[in-house]
């Protein structure tokens, strides 16, 4: 059904177009340090408006959900120390406005683009130890730089793979949650 209602108003969006996308996203830095392992659970939105020939600016949003069973371990916040079989979480929501560029290359079919965003990343990180739960939300500062290509088709609904980081800095609640992302989905757009 989502499907549907993109592509037709991809198609009569001339100068716009929507994105979805299932991100596949791999911790770095601090929140690797938490959680190791692989995301492939979430999910990524854009809406894209073209201002120049070969120029978008847009809003993006998207969930991604790290999680790990780390086993048992000892959990130190502040002063305290909690131990146990601990089940790590951290939900990332990334709110961007961005900027892409679609370089003219000839080539009918695939089109390479390039990108940055700036905007804020919620993270919620909580570790579980059976009836206990520690949890920290934060706020954070966030860049991300991107590259890709989209492979066109006559229908505007065009197949894309990406590949964004999400460039999180620190907080007073929380370490900066960054995390590599590799996206496949479609675009809605005439672009």
């Amino acid at each position: 059904m989502a499907l549907i209602v993109f592509s037709s108003l991809g198609a009569r969006a001339q100068n716009g177009g929507f994105t979805v996308s299932y991100p596949i996203g791999f911790p770095m830095g601090n929140l690797h340090d938490y959680i190791s392992k692989t995301s492939f659970r979430g999910i990524s939105f854009e809406f894209n408006k073209k201002v120049k020939p070969q120029v978008t600016v847009g809003l993006e949003t998207g969930w991604n959900v790290f999680y790990e069973n780390a086993g048992e371990q000892e959990y130190k916040d502040q002063t305290a120390t909690v131990s146990g079989k601990q089940y790590r979480y951290t939900n990332s929501v990334p709110i961007l406005i961005g900027a892409k560029y679609h370089p003219q290359t000839g080539n009918q079919v695939i089109a390479p683009y390039v990108g940055a965003g700036l905007g804020t990343l919620y993270s919620n990180r909580t570790t579980d130890f059976g009836l206990y739960e520690i949890t920290n939300e934060a706020w954070q500062f966030c860049i991300r730089p991107e590259a890709g290509l989209i492979f066109k088709t006559a229908s505007g609904v065009n197949p894309f793979v990406g590949v964004k980081y999400y460039w999180a800095f620190n907080s007073d609640d929380l370490d900066g949650q960054s995390f590599l992302s590799l996206n496949v989905g479609l675009k809605f757009s005439p672009f």
